[in-house]
């Protein structure tokens, strides 16, 4: 996805799926479109910056040492309003479900996120399903 770049800092395969840990850049003026996951619990921890999150009917505003709950099922967004990169830790049970961000910040790689090829392989092999497209 144009302007998220994310590193596995634990990947799942090394806890046994029992969770990983990522951390992500979310350029300046970005958004992750509204969306949901059916095999995993997110925790988001602010590092640098400021964060818009909407989890359900809740947004939240988060900056630095702000922890987001984004629990399976609920629908969740968040963008960058600044004109500067942001930074968040992110903390997913279980791990294995990781894997799915690997398809969405590969270097060189810009998927059309409005093609239904890629919306249908979110579904298929992550349990991500983009809302309102």
């Amino acid at each position: 996805m144009p302007g998220l770049e994310i590193e596995f800092e634990i990947p799942g395969d090394a806890t046994g799926g029992a969770f990983a840990i990522l951390e992500f850049t979310l350029g300046p003026r970005r958004l992750v479109p509204p969306h949901t996951h059916v095999e995993e619990d997110e925790l988001s921890y602010v590092l640098e910056g400021e964060v818009g999150f909407r989890v359900g009917d809740t947004v939240t505003i988060a900056r630095p040492g702000t922890y987001v709950q984004k629990p399976r099922g609920i629908q969740h967004t968040f963008w960058n309003g600044t004109d500067h990169p942001v930074r968040v830790m992110e903390v997913l049970l279980p791990g294995s479900a990781a894997e799915g961000f690997r398809g969405v910040s590969v270097p060189g790689r810009i998927p059309n996120v409005h093609s239904d090829e890629w919306v249908q392989e979110l579904v298929d092999q992550y349990g991500v399903t983009l809302i309102g497209r």
